[in-house]
This record gives C-alpha cells, structure tokens and sequence, in this order.
C-alpha cells in the first residue's frame, strides 16, 4: 500500500515538472526579427487636392516628384486643399534589389455617390533597384498616379476614396 502510494506521488511529480516545460508552440515575442526582412512604411497617401470638371471630363495627376497637372476639362484649384503624392519609406538590408509592382486600376467613390478610376504611376527610385541604406534608416519612395474624371454627371463633387494596392518585393 505504501509503495502504491509513493509510485503515484512520484508520477504525478513526474508529470507536473514535464508539463511546465512543454509549450504548444514558442511564444513569437520570444523570437529573434529576421534581419534580412523588407518593412515598408506608409509616410503620406496620394491626394490630388481641389479640382472643378466641366461635362466631359478628364484627368488630374500628381507625379512622383509633387508636380500636379490636368487635361480636359478638368482645372486644378488652389484653394487651400493641398496636393501630394504618396511616400513610403523601406527598411532592409544595404544591398537588397527592391521591386515594386502597382496593382490594378483602383475605383474611388464618391461621398455624395459617383466614381473616379486611380491609375497608379511609376515609382521614384525607379523598380528595381538596389537599395543602399541599411537598417535603421530607411528609403525613401514616391508616387504618383492618374485619376480619371468622368463628365458632372458621373463624378459629382465630394470626398472621393478608395484602396491602392502595392506590391514591394526584395531579391
């Protein structure tokens, strides 16, 4: 009887120092970064500011450097809305070719309904290339794109919104 007893402490003593040590999975906090992984970072979104469209249309750009300009019928403003293109920042190691590829024309809708078609433009630092600054400082990208106006009837003023989608890969 006393031998049952000592057998059963002992495993359940057994089983209680065991059971402290097994974890389903490591903790991710616990683990190191990967220090040859790509971050990037969103700085500031694209806006093409205020613009007035007359019945047929037209289009706004911003390019990569800030420059703003129209076609059309379409007149930028300059009423206190400021225009600007989009910047991301990359963080990776000195070395890293970077690629980037736009995704699809976008769709932006309207607050007080209609629509507007976003062509991404190309990026400044042209892709790929090869990026020189290591981490913690990051690069610095920007970009531009297209928006398409369509005629008073289709694109009536408002706050215009929509999601851009980029991709940035390193080799």
């Amino acid at each position: 009887m006393k031998n049952k007893w000592f057998i059963r402490i002992k495993m359940i003593t057994v089983f209680t120092v065991v059971s402290l040590f097994c974890y389903a999975q490591t903790p991710t906090d616990l683990l190191p970064g990967d220090p040859g992984a790509l971050s990037v970072f969103t700085i500031q979104n694209l806006s093409f500011g205020a613009f007035s469209h007359g019945i047929t249309g037209g289009t706004i750009s911003i390019a990569a450097d800030g420059n703003r300009s129209s076609t059309g019928d379409v007149i930028a403003l300059n009423l206190g809305i400021q225009y600007y293109n989009a910047i991301f920042e990359i963080e990776s190691p000195a070395g890293t070719i970077i690629s980037i590829l736009n995704g699809p024309d976008a769709t932006l809708t309207g607050s007080n309904g209609g629509s507007m078609s976003l062509h991404i433009g190309s990026p400044n630092p042209a892709s790929p290339f090869n990026n020189t600054v290591g981490p913690p400082g990051r690069t610095q990208i920007t970009v531009g794109g297209t928006l398409t106006v369509g005629g008073a009837a289709t694109a009536p003023p408002g706050s215009y919104t929509g999601t851009i989608y980029i991709t940035f890969n390193q080799q």
